[in-house]
């Protein structure tokens, strides 16, 4: 099954900081199929939607191209230190609100990939969303909330959590006393934080080997 032309969005949304509002908006690419399948991926803050050498749109078209899969890609824009779930949430929820058109289907599989601000955040969030099956985290930045992200992997027994760290990055010091016992663990020896070098293709095929096999 061929690939299909990605559809480039933007989502745009009020947020509130010291009783002041904050315009926010994130972009988001949709790779639509009719599947009930749907992988997202979520860089790291300030990280853009296609990611750095275009790796999360080749990512998107590889998987797509392989398994027929329907894939949303969104940028992760900061927007302040009381914020970090924001995009993610909002992400979500317009994939459950859109998901017809995206997949073909009312009713969903959602896969994630997720590196470092963007995979420490939905460690801790993704236990709220039923349609969360599998969960890719590559070099979660354990400084952000390190004890909630735990506690959320901890609230994901019975779903396939992988947590990939390079050991080059800051946290693969302290990876093996947040991750849970019921997630799979991988330390990648030379790999720093954006598996970069001759372990890009690592990154790249990631997906392949910890979301669909």
């Amino acid at each position: 099954m061929s690939s299909r032309k990605a559809d480039y969005r933007v989502i745009e949304w009020q947020e509130v900081m010291n009783g002041v509002g904050i315009s926010c908006a994130l972009d988001i690419a949709i790779h639509p199929s009719n599947s009930k399948i749907i992988m997202l991926t979520i860089p790291g803050v300030d990280g853009s939607v296609d990611g750095f050498d275009n790796k999360y749109l080749h990512i998107a078209e590889t998987v797509q191209e392989k398994y027929g899969v329907a894939v949303v890609r969104i940028s992760n824009p900061f927007i302040s230190s009381y914020h970090w779930e924001s995009n993610i949430r909002q992400a979500i929820d317009y994939i459950q609100m859109n998901a017809q058109e995206i997949c073909g289907n009312e009713t969903f599989e959602l896969r994630i990939m997720a590196h470092s601000a963007g995979a420490a955040v939905i460690g801790r969030i993704a236990h709220e969303y039923a349609e969360i099956t599998r969960v890719l985290l590559i070099n979660p930045a354990l400084k952000l909330k390190p004890n909630d992200i735990h506690d959320g992997l901890a609230k994901l027994s019975g779903r396939q959590v992988t947590v990939l760290v390079g050991s080059k990055d800051s946290s693969s010091d302290d990876i093996a006393e947040v991750v849970d016992n019921h997630t799979d663990l991988y330390v990648v020896d030379g790999a720093d934080h954006h598996f970069s070098g001759d372990n890009f293709q690592l990154f790249l095929d990631s997906p392949n080997k910890y979301l669909f096999s």
